[in-house]
């Protein structure tokens, strides 16, 4: 009975001294709303400090805060119910907590002809204290002290005269304070460009009437995707697929099956980059169709008369 009574006396102690808090943090439970309004000087419930908290350490992101007690574990390491707090609580300085992500990378496709010689790769959170911020680029931290290229501004990653073989890759973001660290996800800078064709002079392709014959694009250096069309003889008169002609989309070669008579023409191979909308057109390629195997089969026709007649 005695015990009963003692652990009663403790349960109704401990909630009254988190209700006095509750009413600071309208809309969160009372239990939360009272650790969070805790000041760090409190030597009755010092224990539930986050300060005073034990921390785990992970070997690439450093020491990130864990919270001592059970209850709230799931709600510390959230990143949507940091994000509430920070929104709830961004004012207050009392109020300590790791960082949470406002905004994390996107991927970014940066056209090489573009006039802004800029590239900005965006990162954002909150956190109390103020969390400080870092960059990876291909898991590697990029020493932003040691390029003048590279600045931050509010989180953000700013690369001025970016080039592909230097600065393409993946980035991520990792901003910490005392309570904790946080990893963004990653994010892929490409650049976009579209080189020429070469400007040597393609040779005929001689194909039989009724056969099939493949012409080659052999498109310029690109990046990323382009599109393949093919020109007939003069623009824009442009080949249209069907049942006979085919344009593979992998390698831009157009395929002819059956050829006839009015298939003779000069080809020109154009690709269209799909970020720049850039196009280039290849040298033409002629096709001709080849008049040796009627030419033979006249001269065949002519043996066996020839021969019909010595028999005779």
């Amino acid at each position: 009975m005695m015990w009963l009574s003692w652990k009663l006396f403790l349960f109704l102690s401990l909630t009254g001294s988190l209700s006095e808090y509750s009413e600071a943090v309208p809309g969160l439970p009372t239990s939360y709303a009272a650790i969070l309004r805790i000041k760090s000087g409190s030597s009755s419930l010092a224990s539930f400090n986050s300060k005073n908290r034990p921390r785990l350490s992970s070997p690439s992101l450093g020491s990130v805060s864990s919270p001592g007690w059970r209850g709230a574990a799931q709600h510390y390491h959230s990143p949507t119910n940091l994000y509430h707090f920070s929104e709830a609580f961004k004012h207050d300085e009392s109020v300590n907590y790791g960082p949470v992500f406002v905004q994390e990378p996107d991927d970014v496709i940066f056209p090489t002809d573009s006039e802004e010689k800029k590239v900005s790769l965006n990162c954002q959170a909150h956190g109390n204290p103020i969390p400080t911020y870092r960059w990876l680029r291909n898991g590697t931290e990029i020493d932003i002290e040691s390029d003048y290229r590279y600045s931050l501004i509010e989180g953000s990653l700013i690369i001025s005269n970016p080039s592909e073989m230097k600065d393409s890759g993946q980035y991520q973001c990792l901003t910490t304070n005392m309570f904790g660290s946080i990893l963004s996800r990653e994010a892929v800078l490409q650049f976009a460009y579209l080189g020429n064709f070469s400007g040597r002079t393609r040779s005929a392709v001689s194909v039989r009437e009724g056969q099939g014959v493949v012409l080659m694009c052999s498109p310029p250096l690109h990046s990323p995707e382009i599109i393949y069309s093919w020109v007939f003889n003069e623009f824009p008169s442009f080949v249209t697929e069907d049942s006979r002609r085919f344009i593979s989309q992998e390698t831009g070669n157009l395929y002819i099956s059956k050829v006839q008579t009015s298939d003779v023409g000069s080809y020109i191979c154009l690709v269209k980059n799909t970020v720049t909308n850039a196009r280039v057109l290849s040298p033409p390629t002629p096709l001709t169709l080849r008049n040796d195997g009627s030419i033979c089969v006249q001269h065949f026709n002519r043996f066996n008369k020839f021969n019909s007649s010595m028999i005779l």
